[in-house]
């Protein structure tokens, strides 16, 4: 009993608990970027993933809630599934390989690996 709780002060003293005023940036900063990433990345990154204008373009034409279809075992969701990759085997890719936004897209997640390492609590 008397090790746990020297044990448990060690660690204590070594990592000390997180400002209040850290914690909260931490958690604004995290809650901006998701915003970014939906209003500014998602739609730039939609016009630069192969496919994807496509899925948008025919999610929109049937008025599909494709949030609703990714947790259902409905006949509809295997139609839609079917139905996309077949357009998706018809198209020809522009881009192909290391390209830009491939590369640049593995470098963020990197980064984004690196950053909750380094600064998101143990």
């Amino acid at each position: 009993m008397i090790k746990d709780d020297l044990q448990s002060a060690q660690i204590d003293e070594e990592h000390p608990p997180m400002s209040k005023t850290k914690g909260w940036t931490i958690l604004l900063l995290t809650l901006f970027f998701l915003w970014l990433f939906g209003v500014a990345i998602g739609p730039w990154l939609q016009q630069h993933i192969y496919g994807m204008e496509q899925i948008v373009q025919v999610i929109e034409e049937q008025d599909i809630n494709a949030g609703a279809y990714f947790y259902t075992e409905i006949e509809g969701s295997y139609a839609g599934e079917k139905y996309l990759r077949q357009a998706l085997e018809m198209g020809s890719p522009d881009h192909f390989g290391l390209t830009l936004p491939f590369l640049s897209g593995i470098f963020l997640c990197f980064l984004l690996l690196y950053l909750g390492w380094k600064f998101l609590p143990d």
